[in-house]
């Protein structure tokens, strides 16, 4: 999980990138980040309307944001580029100044921008050169991100056509994410809660600004590995609301887009454990027999797939029929 120079942009040199407000709340604006492959703009004229990939940044739901650059992986830049897709990435209100209601809330008033006014705008930005069809959707996300990417695949599953999620956060209920440990996360020794604690009395108070949509430096991540290591997601994720549980959600009758799941997860992760995900393909492998779901494990942690390549044999099978739906 690398934490590199936050302004090194340049894997996103074969992309224009375009910063657009998709929501404001309490004159606090929230951005999108579109991402255009460069030649699109050089084609002479409208060709074809372009699939789009929303995506959700990492973080613990505390930090980063959707162009923090070292967390944005590689293979999905690769995917957009071979396919003429747009990448939509996007930020959202962040913990503790917020609650997940909120995060949630931020991602569907996103998914309801994309579609209402995202078409008219990259049309207006690119001068006339790309048109977006909201038709052709898959999402994406990673960790925290990854949790997302899923919850917004059961809240849509006819309109998103399919989901990819990388060592997605989606038991929050297990130990890892309710008990308290002090053994390091990704080198990072163990933080007191107090850390937590005293930043929330400080929002009570206003000394601090009472929303946070971007982390772009990183300083708050010693806000996710206080969250893991003193167990205080449940204090985000009441475990009695069903809707926030992707388990309970399957129980009660959602499903995933028909085009497919895949998932991705490193077998030494210690930021999100891998048992998650196998929870995930056990649970949908008793209920949804029909689903094309995928998951594959690799050798290494959080982040692993940052050297990825699409054309990994076990990335490309993986991609493989979730592609096809998506560009169908």
């Amino acid at each position: 999980m690398a934490h590199s120079d936050p302004k090194e942009f340049s894997r996103f040199s074969n992309f224009d990138i375009i910063r657009a407000t998709h929501k404001i709340v309490a004159d606090h604006e929230i951005f999108a980040h579109i991402l255009v492959p460069k030649h699109l703009n050089m084609q002479s004229k409208l060709s074809k309307h372009h699939p789009i990939i929303l995506r959700f940044h990492g973080g613990g739901f505390a930090t980063a944001s959707g162009l923090f650059p070292a967390w944005f992986a590689p293979w999905v830049l690769e995917l957009a580029s071979r396919h003429s897709a747009v990448i939509v990435s996007a930020d959202h209100r962040l913990i503790p100044e917020s609650s997940i209601d909120d995060v949630l809330e931020d991602v569907e008033d996103f998914w309801k921008w994309a579609h209402d006014q995202l078409p008219g705008f990259i049309l207006k930005q690119t001068k006339g050169a790309v048109q977006v069809d909201t038709s052709r959707i898959m999402t994406c996300g990673e960790s925290a991100g990854g949790y997302l990417s899923l919850q917004l695949g059961l809240n849509h599953p006819k309109e998103i056509k399919a989901v990819t999620a990388a060592y997605p956060m989606i038991d929050y209920k297990s130990p890892h994410f309710t008990d308290i440990s002090e053994a390091p996360i990704l080198g990072c020794p163990f933080i007191p809660a107090s850390l937590i604690e005293d930043h929330v009395d400080r929002i009570r108070k206003g000394e601090v600004s009472s929303i946070i949509s971007a982390d772009d430096t990183l300083e708050r991540l010693k806000f996710m590995f206080c969250l893991i290591q003193n167990g205080k997601y449940p204090e985000f994720f009441p475990p009695n609301r069903r809707d926030l549980d992707i388990f309970d959600k399957l129980d009660d009758g959602a499903m995933f887009p028909r085009g497919g799941v895949f998932i991705l997860h490193g077998n030494e992760d210690e930021v999100v454990p891998t048992e998650g995900s196998i929870k995930l393909s056990d649970k949908l492998r008793d209920i949804d027999q029909e689903l094309n779901f995928r998951l594959t494990i690799q050798q290494g942690n959080h982040g692993f797939d940052a050297s990825a390549k699409i054309d990994d044999k076990w990335l490309a099978e993986g991609l493989k029929d979730l592609i096809a739906a998506w560009l169908a």
